[in-house]
């Protein structure tokens, strides 16, 4: 049996099973949960919050066990894990259960974690950023069929059952990955994570958290910026579902070509044009416009993750989950901070929160400068001196 073949299907899977609630989260808290939908916005950023710094805080323990009993074992733990989670979640009568069992999801959401170390493990290092980039490309599919398939199943049969068509989903998964060899744990190998591994992914971690706060500030926002530029309230599911699907669209096209041709001089050039189109997004008159910045915002970052986890990410599951760490951090800050900046949504606070965000994006364009681009060149003279003399 192909290994990555089945890791991809397997990173496949996983986003639909998580993101079929992508869509209507907010549409949920406001229907079924007796909120507004501006407090359903909050809500919705409060929940991503939680689950999300869940993941980051875990992510290391479960990047450190995959090194210790192997990445099959864990990914059965998470998926079975996840089943539970889902189910709860499909049974929860108020925010706070709600609240509660995305914690519970990110305490026991090692599966990218997993992979990510899988694909380490059988990759040579100059393909390492190659396959990581088709991994993330195959997640942020599942992150495009989710939604919509999501909404569609929503409308069949309510919210709650959707939630249980995840857990269904997890539960599917399991015999696949049973059939399926994984390389020894790393430990067996000889590969432990040190202190100068973590100093050395510091800088792209940091960077992996600025990033993926410009990438996922946006999801709970959506219906209600949708709804401020006219949107009718009984068509916001699929226009919510539309723009979601094409900026997912747009991220897994550009992912591994833009892995292809990015180098460390131009990397910085990618979160830079981000802000640009971030704060434009401020001036959308429609939601035509508003939907085409999206669509150029995904394809410009989609560069940048893939060449951040596959530089210098070390040959061990620690390391890697340290990486994935950060980007479900900046998945946690992201929302939260959105959510907050946008309060009940009254002019200028939408022009505060895509100017907070665009900076961010700024931000990260410098570290990653200082950490790839100029140290790159510093490193190229002092070879070229040393040759001279």
């Amino acid at each position: 049996m192909n290994i990555k073949l089945v890791a991809l299907l397997i990173q496949f899977l996983v986003s639909v099973a998580f993101n079929l609630m992508g869509s209507f989260l907010p549409l949920f808290i406001n229907s079924d949960l007796n909120y507004t939908l501006i407090e359903a916005t909050y809500w919705a950023g409060i929940c991503q919050l939680v689950g999300s710094s869940f993941f980051a805080f875990t992510a290391p323990f479960w990047g450190s066990m995959c090194d210790r009993v192997g990445t099959k074992k864990i990914m059965m733990i998470t998926l079975l894990g996840n089943t539970i989670v889902y189910a709860g979640m499909a049974v929860s009568t108020n925010v706070t259960q709600l609240i509660m069992f995305r914690a519970l999801q990110g305490t026991l959401g090692g599966v990218s974690t997993a992979m990510f170390t899988l694909v380490a493990s059988i990759e040579d290092a100059e393909e390492l950023k190659t396959a990581l980039s088709y991994q993330m490309a195959a997640m942020t599919m599942g992150s495009i069929f989710g939604p919509g398939l999501g909404s569609l199943l929503a409308d069949l049969v309510g919210y709650r059952w959707t939630f249980a068509a995840s857990a269904l989903l997890f539960v599917s998964m399991v015999p696949g990955v049973l059939l399926f060899k994984t390389p020894p744990p790393a430990i067996e190998n000889g590969s432990r994570f040190r202190v100068e591994d973590f100093r050395v992914i510091l800088p792209d971690a940091v960077s992996l958290v600025l990033i993926y706060i410009g990438i996922s500030f946006i999801t709970p926002v959506i219906p209600w910026f949708l709804e401020s530029l006219g949107t009718p309230y009984d068509q916001l599911l699929f226009y919510t579902a539309v723009v979601a699907t094409l900026n997912g669209l747009a991220f897994a096209v550009a992912t591994p070509i833009l892995t292809r041709v990015v180098t460390d001089k131009t990397l910085p050039s990618l979160p830079a044009l981000a802000a640009g189109a971030i704060l434009m997004t401020t001036f959308a008159r429609d939601p035509f416009q508003f939907t085409v910045l999206r669509i150029a915002i995904a394809a410009i970052q989609a560069g940048v993750p893939p060449y951040l986890l596959g530089g210098k990410s070390a040959r061990v599951g620690t390391a890697i989950g340290f990486l994935n760490s950060a980007r479900f951090m900046g998945m946690a800050i992201g929302p939260f901070i959105a959510a907050y900046i946008l309060g009940d949504g009254t002019p200028p606070k939408p022009l505060y929160m895509f100017s907070t965000m665009a900076g961010l994006s700024l931000l990260a364009s410098l570290v990653i400068y200082t950490t790839h681009t100029r140290k790159g060149s510093q490193a190229k003279m002092s070879d070229a001196q040393g040759a001279s003399a």
